[in-house]
């Protein structure tokens, strides 16, 4: 910690990680009832289709923030640069990618590069299924919660169903 003082992390914790994690869960739970199963989407596909593209984009930045990178095939312990802000700046612990069960580092890698390649350009189709991003994103909510909510004293994770 001291990249920012106490007000700038209340800040984070009360305006940046809400809205984030409210955008990062959007596409689950327009697509799942409150019990977690599946539900059709029967509204205007632009709203489902905007909050799929959103949640990779927050999915890799909460990936990052929680020590998790990506260097050329391998997921890595996330470098940041000096401005980036990390869970450690906000009382939390990062993750070591490598101590990751070998399934998540499978998904967590899938998603990265999806989300590298998705929502930035066309690419050709990647290992990683877009159904299996409801997955990816489970597991980072619950990373928030143990390595970045519970650690810094912090209660106010918005939840899944």
């Amino acid at each position: 910690m001291g990249k920012l003082n106490r007000a700038e992390i209340d800040e984070y914790f009360d305006v940046h990680l809400p809205y984030r994690t409210r955008t990062l869960l959007a596409h689950y739970k327009m697509t799942h009832d409150s019990a977690g199963q599946d539900k059709p989407w029967t509204s205007n596909p632009a709203w489902l289709d905007g909050c799929f593209i959103t949640s990779l984009i927050n999915g890799r930045i909460y990936l990052n923030t929680l020590g998790i990178g990506k260097s050329g095939g391998a997921l890595v312990p996330f470098v940041p640069r000096q401005d980036d802000v990390t869970v450690d700046d906000l009382g939390g612990t990062v993750l070591d990618p490598t101590k990751l069960p070998g399934a998540e580092q499978t998904l967590f890698l899938n998603f990265v590069i999806m989300a590298d390649k998705a929502a930035a350009h066309f690419t050709t189709p990647s290992g990683h299924s877009w159904n299996q991003t409801h997955d990816v994103i489970k597991l980072i909510h619950g990373y928030l919660n143990t390595n970045l909510y519970i650690p810094a004293g912090r209660s106010g994770l918005e939840g899944l169903p």
